[in-house]
């Protein structure tokens, strides 16, 4: 067995908070903005939320947990070579992708819409081809993999920009698309069953919209992960003291796009949700790269005395990342959802935001005692015996 490294564990733990962070935020809302809608215009407070969290939260732990599903490819498969040929190797990862897929898509349709763990589980599938190559080899594909990110993003938000000039909208661009209100209103008020069908259709939404557009920025945070795992950037991260000093700046250097995209799409959310903009989601995606930075703060001050209890207290968690995740929506679905207490019609931003803090609190405390029981996660026991086709 592989041994753990408590960094990334706390890493993985801090990527699900602040993934919750956002999740919450749109849970009642359907797959319209990653942030939601505002039901009424927003006070200074719900206002400060929206920018705080699209600056400093939005897609940065997205990207820090995809960096973290390729590091751990990395350790998974030198595990797997270390006792399996090659496509014997292959065959028990693909188990291990086809489990993570069926788990997703269950999770989109039944639970949240923004699941993320289907298109993990599909990007996967690529960057097993990629198990085999040199480290010369996997920072190549890399690069190539982000300038046709970046390719991507900018020409489709073009193309977008050219359709809203090309065909206006016909209603009040002012006034919340009426899906929108119809999405809340089944997403607060209906029973389980009656939002399964429109979960399952804002869920192929996303899935379509990831697949045409994101899929390059997840293989190429994989593949980052992954040329982490083989040359031991957070296993012997005073090896790399330059790379990580490069990456603090990196990562402070997208900021200014990070703030700028926030303030574009909280600009569009509140006076003209019905006409959304597509510059502010490029621009976010480019700030996405603040998570460089969360990152070699970790690492960089992992050493001393505070930061080691933080991340003693953080790693449990994050060795039950997939239970976690999942234990996200149901908490997000008792307490917000029509089925539940149904809350999510009537909290403000800044009550979702401190919701968000006390399921992750109950979480690390949970997790804690779960991990020193049991040693494992029940989903991530789960998984093992569907990969291994054996007890953990």
């Amino acid at each position: 067995m592989r041994e753990r490294l408590p960094i990334v564990d706390a890493l993985r733990a801090l990527a699900l908070a602040g993934i919750l962070q956002v999740n919450i935020q749109s849970f009642a809302w359907g797959a319209g903005d990653p942030l939601g809608f505002f039901a009424e215009p927003p006070d200074a407070l719900d206002s400060a939320l929206h920018l705080l969290v699209g600056t400093f939260v939005s897609t940065k732990f997205l990207s820090i947990f995809a960096f973290l599903f390729g590091l751990g490819f990395a350790l998974q498969w030198r595990s797997l070579r270390r006792r399996l040929a090659a496509e014997a190797a292959r065959e028990v990862y693909r188990r291990r992708l086809w489990f993570l897929l069926a788990l997703g898509l269950a999770h989109g349709v039944l639970l949240y819409f923004g699941d993320i763990l289907a298109a993990y589980a599909l990007a996967g599938f690529l960057l097993l081809r990629y198990a085999t190559v040199r480290p010369a080899a996997l920072v190549a594909a890399a690069r190539a993999w982000w300038f046709g990110f970046a390719a991507l993003t900018l020409a489709s938000t073009v193309a977008f920009e050219l359709l809203r000039l090309a065909l206006p909208v016909q209603d009040d661009a002012a006034r919340l698309p009426a899906w929108a209100l119809e999405r809340l209103a089944v997403y607060t008020q209906g029973g389980f069953v009656q939002q399964i069908a429109p979960r399952a259709a804002d869920y192929l939404s996303i899935l379509g919209t990831m697949a045409l557009l994101a899929v390059p920025q997840i293989v190429g945070l994989f593949l980052l992960g992954a040329i982490a795992g083989r040359l031991g950037w957070l296993s012997r991260p005073q090896r790399h003291q330059r790379l990580w000093r490069v990456a603090s700046w990196l990562g402070a250097a997208a900021l200014p796009f990070a703030a700028a995209g926030a303030w574009l799409n909280f600009v569009t959310i509140r006076d003209s949700p019905g006409d959304p903009s597509g510059i502010g989601y490029a621009l976010q995606a480019v700030g996405s790269a603040v998570a460089c930075l969360y990152v070699a703060l970790l690492v960089r001050l992992r050493q001393r005395s505070p930061m080691q209890s933080v991340i003693a207290w953080l790693a449990p968690a994050g060795r039950m990342p997939l239970t976690n995740y999942v234990g996200q929506s149901v908490a997000m679905g008792l307490l917000l959802s029509g089925w539940g207490l149904g809350l999510g019609a009537s909290l403000g931003r800044a009550e979702l935001a401190l919701l968000a803090v006390a399921i992750v609190v109950v979480q690390i405390v949970f997790s804690r005692a779960w991990i020193g029981r049991f040693g494992q996660g029940p989903l991530e026991a789960a998984w093992h015996r569907a990969t291994y086709g054996a007890r953990p």
